[in-house]
């Protein structure tokens, strides 16, 4: 709700007079404080700035027209460790001046507290949290429009599926797109396997399925290309203990007939990930997926106790589950 009243007060270029940016999604509240700090003129405070201060920034009248940004970074006011200094705050809030517009900007916030309630009730807190499957899928559609392409939004859930759900990464590959695909305007799958780099739980993705489709040479492949990237081979061991536990738990969930929205809500796993499991699951059986997490454990018992060295012992467990 907050994230729709800040946009409108965006598009509308009428902005109120306070303003809190918090949240998981850092690329947001970047996003959201250059956004509100276009065509202002800005004070800005980093750190532990003294509250006085900022009052006495925001009470100062500016020598240009127009309305004047304090923009206040990390303060930690709106933690319990400067809670003493956040109430001097308190009760200016409700006298900000009109030619004045107030943003804080902060990695940890505390909504018990006054200063975080009274923001609340008289400006606006914007939670940045990360979007949903669906917003993120307009997002990136919408995004690349902007850029001069077009995307469908089956393969902007490919995107996400091979470079993950974060939007700073995300808008870095988008923009590595627009430039690969040059005078072509439509972007493809096979646009986003060309150019994007896709994260450690896509390369599992592809590993796994080459494994359930008996192709060890594809999936030794994979986990070598992994290796070379640094990956260390307890991470990987780690993913696709992850993903071969995932795959039981849809095609249970899919023998009881639950649908895909449920199991991903249940599962709190993205719709396009319950797809990708659901389809690896029908290449298992549940006695193999049984059998396999069994040796995925005595392998890791194996290499934590010496018995075998990390990379080759992951390598023969894939050869092995690769053949059934």
């Amino acid at each position: 709700m907050e994230q729709k009243k800040l946009n409108d007060d965006l598009a509308k270029g009428e902005l109120g007079k306070l303003y809190l940016l918090f949240g998981e999604e850092r690329f947001l509240v970047n996003h959201y404080a250059t956004a509100i700090s276009q065509g202002l003129h800005k004070d800005v405070f980093e750190g532990v700035a003294d509250p006085r201060e900022i009052m006495m920034a925001a009470d100062t009248v500016p020598f240009l027209p127009g309305k004047r940004l304090i923009y206040v970074k990390d303060s930690k006011l709106f933690t319990s460790e400067r809670k003493t200094d956040a109430e001097e705050l308190v009760e200016y809030l409700p006298k900000i001046p009109d030619d004045t517009v107030l943003v804080f900007v902060e990695s940890e916030v505390d909504r018990r507290l006054r200063i975080f309630k009274k923001v609340s009730e008289i400006g606006l807190a914007v939670n940045c949290e990360p979007p949903t499957p669906q917003v993120l899928t307009k997002w990136i559609v919408r995004t690349m429009k902007e850029k001069g392409k077009t995307i469908s939004e089956s393969n902007a859930n490919v995107l996400q599926r091979t470079c993950g759900t974060n939007m700073a990464n995300l808008f870095q590959e988008i923009d590595k797109l627009a430039h690969f695909c040059g005078e072509k305007k439509d972007v493809s799958p096979e646009d986003i396997t060309a150019i994007c780099t896709p994260t450690l739980e896509a390369r599992i993705f592809d590993l796994t399925k080459a494994m359930g489709a008996g192709r060890a040479s594809d999936a030794l492949k994979s986990y070598r290309n992994m290796l070379a990237l640094k990956e260390s081979p307890f991470v990987v061991l780690v993913m696709i203990i992850r993903q071969l536990r995932i795959i039981l738990l849809c095609k249970c969930a899919e023998e009881k007939g639950l649908p895909k929205a449920q199991i991903a809500k249940e599962l709190n796993i993205r719709d396009f990930v319950i797809s990708e499991a659901r389809a690896q699951g029908r290449r298992f059986s549940k006695e193999q997926l049984l059998a396999a997490l069994k040796n995925c454990q005595d392998t890791d018992i194996k290499i934590k106790t010496g018995l075998l060295a990390p990379e080759i012992g992951v390598e023969m467990l894939l050869a092995g589950l690769s053949m059934g």
